[in-house]
């Protein structure tokens, strides 16, 4: 695919276009427009006006050259209904939101060599274990402590948080993706989850992928990850010092009273007990049970979820050194000059 091409499919894709939708809007077959896509003909200039028209951009937009990390998109957690359109626009917006704080940090004169985030060896639930208490350790807090801001606290790591925002529901079969691009370590999220627990699990199991040297041969990285998050978020000292050794049974305000402190969901406890023996599979079944009866399938007092504001406030800060225009500025926010100024006036 050639540049023009690839940006004729990135802009379509970003306008939530068919191939159908765009042939219509140019009087031309779906099959023709993916010929322009792929490279197999080249607009000319009436044509790249006729595009750019169509598309509601200006024709410079069709003929930039975008310096965009490639990206492999192998550890992407997503349900198997997300295909297709879906599929590829949210892979068209991320690779996006990743070139634009790439560029923002390149500006801003950040150090990237400088992030190296500390490997774990993990081939078995129980180094799981010890990889999520070595990583507590190592960021110096407590087994007994809850991990109050863990967005900002893989932050301040150097790892760049990315949040997509969920156009008309489309991705809500996303989990999370994290992936190493030009050596630094990125996590993406949907934006606007309402769940804080769910994101937060997410966030936390997505660090697994990034922190875990795991044989994909023998082990089940999926698992090992999940067991991470769960051990990184409800440390065994933590759950052990709440709950006890062993139980035959736990009342609802102690599992409301820990998912408030540790800001996880009521599923993710009671599970994580059935993990460390603490309650049988039978009681962890008729808790199960009691919970969906109790609170129904979405809780009704859910955990805040976390926001970055990095990348903003990198954006914002650039500007009023002067060193990118208010119009980069907005271009790189995706937001108009009156809404830039009217956030700003707001702080």
């Amino acid at each position: 695919m050639d540049g023009i091409g690839k940006n004729l499919k990135r802009v379509r894709l970003l306008k939530n276009l068919s191939l159908k939708d765009a042939g219509n809007l140019l009087n031309m077959t779906a099959t023709a427009i993916s010929k322009y896509e792929k490279g197999e003909i080249l607009p000319d200039s009436k044509k790249l006006i006729d595009f750019a028209n169509a598309y509601n951009v200006k024709s410079i937009e069709l003929l930039k050259v975008y310096d965009s990390p490639k990206m492999k998109f192998t550890s992407f957690r997503k349900k198997k209904r997300l295909t297709g359109q879906n599929l590829e626009l949210l892979e068209e917006l991320i690779q996006d939101e990743v070139t634009k704080y790439l560029e923002v940090m390149e500006i801003n004169n950040i150090d990237t060599d400088s992030i190296k985030l500390k490997k774990y060896f993990c081939n078995n639930l129980k180094e799981a274990e010890k990889a999520a208490a070595d990583f507590r350790n190592y960021i110096k807090i407590s087994n007994k402590q809850p991990l109050s801001d863990l967005i900002n606290i893989l932050e301040n790591l150097g790892i760049i948080i990315i949040q997509i925002k969920n156009s008309n529901n489309r991705f809500d079969d996303f989990d999370g993706l994290s992936e190493i691009v030009n050596n630094i370590p990125i996590i993406v999220l949907l934006d606007g989850i309402k769940d804080g627990a769910r994101q937060r699990f997410t966030i936390a199991h997505e660090l697994g992928h990034l922190v875990l040297n795991i044989n994909n041969e023998i082990s089940n990285e999926e698992k090992l990850c999940n067991r991470f998050a769960s051990a990184l978020l409800m440390p065994k000292e933590a759950v052990v010092n709440e709950f006890g050794y062993s139980r035959r049974n736990i009342s609802f305000f102690e599992l409301a009273a820990f998912k408030n402190e540790f800001k996880v969901s009521y599923a993710a406890i009671i599970y994580r007990l059935k993990d460390l023996n603490i309650i049988s599979e039978y009681l962890y079944k008729s808790l199960s049970i009691f919970l969906s009866q109790r609170i129904g399938k979405n809780d009704p007092k859910p955990i805040q979820p976390e926001t970055s504001l990095q990348f903003k406030r990198i954006v914002y800060k650039l500007e009023a050194d002067k060193i990118i225009s208010i119009n980069k500025a907005c271009e790189l926010l995706g937001t108009s000059v009156n809404e830039y100024n009217t956030e700003d006036n707001n702080y």
